[in-house]
């Protein structure tokens, strides 16, 4: 039996931790070790974003340059929030024995999976031989998993080159848009954390455009002259430039599409493949099921705490948690399922009484990127897209002053 849960998305606790659920969730994974499953081999795999890494801080910092220290160090943060989650899954090894494993999968909130000392350590914590580390997918008879960030242009990593050496040092060599994200978006958190958890992403963009005022001129900013200065200079090795990100960059500009995205990759694989008979894939959290035949897609929702937001903005209901179940047999799939649960109540003073209370402090914001002295003031761009990308290869090519 494969039990799968992704985009868990544990933090480093306190109000900003998207995963405050250790003993439901610890509660979950003994179950599986219990009576109930006694005639079975149970996997656990976590597949991809269990931990937000991305959004941990180091020292006060969010560094893009990831030695295996820096990994280390979001790390043990993250585990010190979350001890019963480990000791969960010591207990489920303990237990199962050969019966058993846990596999983490890698994501784009948790790259940092890749570095062996990560590895070691979580092994050390949670179960020793019996954990797992696959890389970015995973493959069990007839059943392929993977997070689905290696499907969105945004975030898909080289897996030929997932660490790069800088100075003697190796660093994850992490993507364009994790780079912007880290300068730009996650120094934010303090202010928006809670507003990250909302869908639909456009109704919290109509109801507080400040939010879009800011990120439009921060991004804007970021893109026309900081990220190019490290690059033309050639001092930052994890800023890179090609036609698939300009393309993406600017698709992503005009339309303000705010989600995480996949390609029908996975889909078209079902349908021209005979590999597999079923794939699980995480990273939008949206649940959902495709098939075709007897070929079958199964796309688990976020195990991390999400809201509904009324039209008004007054409301939050909380979205369940859906994790998937598949039953093998000598490597046949026989049955597969994705399970809901309702979601439980953060604790008290990590949800904000009003989505409205950050207006002022956004105002103050973005007051001051509108001053004359800002680097750069966002602009419509004329031409759409196209004429977006060759403002854009304009700037790439004319060294920052």
């Amino acid at each position: 039996m494969l039990v799968v849960f992704s985009d868990i998305e544990m933090g480093a606790g306190g109000a900003f931790d998207d995963f405050p659920h250790d003993e439901r969730l610890a509660e979950q994974i003994l179950a599986y070790a219990g009576p109930d499953y006694r005639d079975l081999s149970v996997d656990l795999i976590f597949n991809g974003d269990t931990f937000d890494l991305l959004k941990t801080s180091v020292d006060g910092a969010y560094p893009r340059h990831i030695t295996s220290q820096v990994a280390l160090a979001k790390l043990d943060r993250v585990l010190g929030a979350h001890r019963p989650f480990c000791e969960a899954l010591a207990a489920f090894c303990g237990r199962m024995g050969e019966r058993g494993s846990v596999r983490f999968v890698v994501g784009n909130h948790d790259a940092e999976l890749l570095f062996p000392e990560v590895q070691a350590r979580l092994r050390a914590l949670c179960g020793g031989a019996r954990v797992m580390f696959p890389g970015f997918s995973l493959d069990i008879g007839r059943a392929h998993i993977e997070h689905g960030s290696q499907l969105d242009p945004l975030f898909c990593m080289d897996e030929a080159r997932p660490f790069v050496v800088h100075r003697g040092e190796r660093l994850l060599n992490i993507t364009w848009a994790t780079v912007a994200l880290l300068d730009v978006a996650v120094p934010l958190q303090p202010l928006l954390y809670h507003h990250d958890r909302l869908k639909p992403k456009q109704r919290v963009l109509d109801l507080i455009p400040e939010i879009k005022e800011l990120l439009t001129s921060a991004f804007w900013n970021y893109w026309t002259r900081d990220y190019w200065r490290d690059v033309l200079s050639g001092r930052d090795p994890v800023k890179t430039v090609s036609w698939t990100m300009l393309k993406e960059l600017i698709r992503r500009l005009v339309t303000w599409e705010c989600d995480v995205w996949m390609d029908d990759v996975i889909q078209r694989r079902a349908v021209e493949s005979g590999r597999y008979d079923l794939c699980v894939v995480g990273h939008q959290h949206e649940p959902g099921s495709w098939s075709y035949g007897h070929r079958k897609v199964l796309r688990t929702g976020a195990m991390r705490d999400e809201f509904i937001l009324s039209e008004d903005g007054t409301t939050q209901t909380p979205i369940d948690k859906t994790f998937a179940e598949v039953l093998l047999a000598r490597g046949e799939v026989v049955g597969s399922r994705l399970v809901e649960q309702a979601a439980p109540p953060r604790p008290p003073g990590t949800v904000p009484g009003s989505i409205f209370d950050v207006v002022p402090r956004l105002r103050e914001l973005v007051a001051r990127s509108r001053r004359p002295a800002a680097r750069v003031a966002p602009r419509p761009l004329a031409g759409g897209a196209r004429g977006a990308i060759g403002e854009l290869e304009r700037r790439a090519t004319v060294s920052p002053r």
